[in-house]
């Protein structure tokens, strides 16, 4: 058995601020070592329940422990270059059946650029609607990406506020209940089309979404 880490380190970003408090240390008063810390429910490697962008749905300790986890099919798109559209086309011949439990959208873009740059995220290739549309007739319970999926994350660094309807996965999939597992990284050294996959979001109260440890089992 092989497990693979596909989770992104959180720590201080220019895209999201991480406050790491120590809040006791050890010394003649303590003898343990103790930290708070404060980030986005959407930093770094996340999932997203439909309640992201739809009202009335479930928060994150509504959402059963094995949501995020299951088999999954890998769809490997690491041909993809900078700006480039994940088409239909690309998704079709990929073994994709109905109803798979997740499907793993691998473009291995990290190792063109690593996630601390603006790079990443301005330059990614990007799901079309078409795309979207497809991968919601297949009706798969969640899809995961490697890379910043809807093309307003491109424009990262521009002052307007993103609009749901132009984020494909959210708009079709996530509002749809197809679950969302954003930003994994290191998918070059998932070998095989077939995996378990396991992401454990954090029991959130109240919460649209969770950071999460991600693993791939091969």
């Amino acid at each position: 058995m092989k497990m693979i880490d596909v989770s992104m380190t959180a720590r201080d970003h220019w895209r999201w601020k991480v406050t790491h408090d120590i809040t006791s240390d050890f010394g003649e008063d303590s003898d343990f070592r103790s930290s708070r810390v404060q980030l986005s429910a959407h930093a770094f490697t996340h999932v997203d329940t439909p309640l992201h962008c739809k009202q009335g749905e479930n928060t994150m300790e509504e959402m059963a422990a094995d949501a995020y986890s299951g088999e999954a099919v890998v769809v490997d798109l690491s041909s993809k270059k900078a700006d480039e559209a994940i088409t239909v086309e690309d998704l079709q011949n990929a073994g994709i059946k109905d109803h798979e439990k997740i499907i793993i959208l691998k473009t291995c873009w990290d190792k063109t650029y690593g996630y601390e740059t603006r790079e990443f995220w301005s330059k990614a290739p990007y799901v079309t609607m078409e795309a979207a549309q497809w991968l919601l007739e297949k009706k798969p319970e969640a899809v995961a990406f490697d890379f910043p999926q809807d093309y307003p994350l491109k424009l990262i660094d521009s002052k307007n506020p993103f609009q749901v309807k132009d984020m494909p996965t959210h708009e079709l999939l996530l509002k749809n209940g197809i679950l969302l597992i954003e930003y994994l990284c290191n998918l070059s050294q998932v070998t095989k089309e077939r995996v378990q996959f396991i992401c454990l979001p954090l029991k959130l109260e109240g919460f649209e979404g969770a950071p999460a440890r991600a693993v791939v089992i091969e």
